[in-house]
């Protein structure tokens, strides 16, 4: 395993017990980096993506799914295996109460308000489910094709983190061992297909604003390595996506 969590005895900072996390259970090991990976994106956010030359991130509590984020119903009644078994080795019985659930939540509610993402998809081709899904039937937008290593290159520098979404039945509970533990947690039954590599960012503590969205500067000739068109755009499209590439000196095809 590549990821243990440990009960440590602050006294002394020594470690009480500590427990393996499947690696299947840790959202930190991404795909190989050849890896494909999808962002579908009406033209107006592309056009925008490439005069900012920066990724829009959107703030976890303003996502469609308003779910995104948040513990399960089983959480307010069971722990997590993992977090069992740690629990039973270091001879701890902590039962899950009324008030422990509130305060988890409401800690949970004020940190998916400062944590902002955007998201990919792992196939290895695109998708018609995910252009239905993302673009609302708009002819007028487009999928970039990159790969998770570029995607990681093309953020070198900047403030975020990356992770492999993990999918859950609804009688799971999600990840307990933090309180930003279930940000990489979604419903298997409706969003599984997803398949989803997120870039995460969270605002500093002493931020004082907290918008509804975040721009984070990327490179964009090393983000975008290829362009695929909408299957019902218009015949002109094809060229007004060309030149707008080309305006950004940008050589994607």
């Amino acid at each position: 395993s590549s990821m243990s969590l440990a009960i440590t005895d602050r006294r002394n900072n020594s470690i009480v017990s500590s427990e393996p996390v499947e690696d299947s259970q840790n959202p930190s090991i991404l795909p190989p980096p050849d890896t494909l990976i999808w962002h579908y994106i009406r033209f107006d956010f592309f056009q925008a993506l490439l005069k900012n030359k920066a990724l829009w991130l959107t703030r976890l509590d303003k996502q469609s799914d308003k779910n995104d984020g948040m513990y399960s119903d089983a959480n307010s009644r069971q722990w997590t295996d993992v977090m069992q078994k740690l629990m039973e080795r270091s001879g701890f019985h902590i039962e899950l109460a009324r008030g422990d659930e509130s305060q988890i939540q409401w800690t949970n509610k004020i940190l998916r308000a400062r944590t902002f993402i955007h998201c990919w998809s792992i196939r290895a081709g695109e998708s018609a489910r995910m252009w239905n899904a993302f673009v609302s039937g708009e002819p007028r937008s487009i999928a970039l094709r990159c790969t998770v290593g570029c995607l990681i290159t093309a953020l070198t520098g900047q403030p975020v983190d990356f992770a492999r979404m993990l999918y859950y039945s609804r009688g799971q509970p999600r990840p307990d061992w933090s309180y930003t533990a279930p940000f990489t947690a979604k419903d298997k039954e409706a969003h599984i297909h997803e398949r989803e590599l997120r870039v995460m960012t969270m605002l500093d503590s002493g931020a004082s604003e907290n918008p509804d969205q975040r721009l984070i500067p990327v490179d964009l000739k090393t983000l975008i390595r290829k362009v695929v068109l909408h299957p019902a755009s218009p015949p002109s499209f094809r060229l007004e996506v060309r030149n707008e590439l080309k305006a950004h000196n940008i050589s994607a095809h």
